[in-house]
């Protein structure tokens, strides 16, 4: 029992990793869009160097490259459905989706909108069981925290500016991949649950990203005119997205199994919330602009990732969770 509860711990506080990891990178895959023009090239240049990382590692470790060959005999014996194997093509639209809306809507409207559909979807998720902790009743007090996780985003963005005048369509795009963000999750569970290597999963997630944006890049190729050279200017950093990827894939495969995709969801936006503060605060020509709202819908969205992880520590067994009467 005491395993089981330091197991979830380092869960939770994976996934408030994860969101911090997930605010740097879209900060940073937002510059290198910025930077070049097309918001295609960040996201290309984001997972193609992520793949190429990995497979030098999957090399290197002969554990993780066995677990790599494992994915398809598992597909063959039962253990895994085709599409569970597809992540990484949600998580390949949800970069390009980061590079094209993040320049115009800023991170935290984007943050908020992907919130939304990340939200409404895995409560949907959790209670069919689609994850490898299997079904997550939907209880009042997940409903709760569920909300009360979107007021505190949503206060989060009044206090950072740009509420006026945005554009629609890249939030409705940012709310259609959230929830998509949910399935991903709850399929990259599986996927690592059977195969055991965290690695073997992230690098599956980066290869199948990879076609789906090389298949988006050859569509603009053709419909687009115009330059596709790499940007020149671009800070050092912007072009360190990868590593982030990396990071919160290898993470959240590890760590939904063990608290679900909502309560996982909950704990990582307020670790990007927390992120994306610090960010501000960092660079001066925000820090002015920085209201008090935005630090009472952060100190909201803690309230709720605490509630859910306080919940998740005193379930015994996820699997076992039964709807609230």
């Amino acid at each position: 029992m005491e395993s089981g509860s330091r197991t979830r711990t380092l869960s939770l506080l994976g996934a408030f990793a994860c969101g911090a990891l997930l605010a740097l990178q879209s900060r940073i895959n937002g510059t290198l869009s910025e930077q070049s023009g097309r918001p295609i090239m960040a996201a290309l240049w984001s997972f193609g160097s992520g793949l190429v990382i990995l497979t030098v590692l999957l090399f290197l470790m002969p554990r993780v490259r066995a677990s790599v060959r494992d994915i398809p005999t598992a597909v063959r014996d039962g253990r895994l459905r085709w599409f569970q194997c597809l992540g990484g093509l949600i998580g390949g639209l949800f970069v390009a989706a980061q590079t094209f809306a993040v320049p115009l809507v800023g991170v935290a409207i984007f943050s908020v909108a992907t919130l939304a559909g990340q939200t409404a979807s895995g409560l949907g998720v959790d209670r069919l069981g689609w994850g490898s902790g299997g079904k997550h009743a939907v209880t009042r007090s997940r409903i709760g925290f569920a909300l009360l996780g979107l007021l505190g985003v949503a206060v989060s963005a009044t206090g950072r500016g740009g509420a006026a005048a945005i554009a629609v369509a890249p939030i409705v795009l940012a709310v259609l991949i959230g929830g998509a963000v949910a399935v991903q999750q709850s399929i990259n569970s599986q996927v690592n649950h059977v195969v055991g290597q965290p690695l073997a999963t992230t690098w599956q997630n980066f290869f199948f990203g990879m076609v789906i944006l090389v298949v988006v890049a050859l569509v603009t190729l053709v419909t687009q005119s115009g330059s596709w050279a790499f940007p020149s200017g671009a800070p050092w950093w912007s072009w360190l997205g990868a590593l982030c990827g990396i990071t919160f894939i290898a993470i959240m495969s590890w760590a939904v199994h063990e608290v679900g995709v909502l309560t996982f969801g909950l704990v990582s936006v307020a670790g990007q919330l927390l992120s994306a503060l610090g960010l501000d605060l960092l660079t001066p020509s925000v820090r002015s602009s920085i209201e008090p709202a935005l630090f009472i819908g952060v100190g909201i969205s803690l309230l709720a990732a605490l509630g859910a992880g306080l919940m998740s520590a005193r379930r015994p067994s996820v699997a076992a969770a039964r709807p609230e009467v």
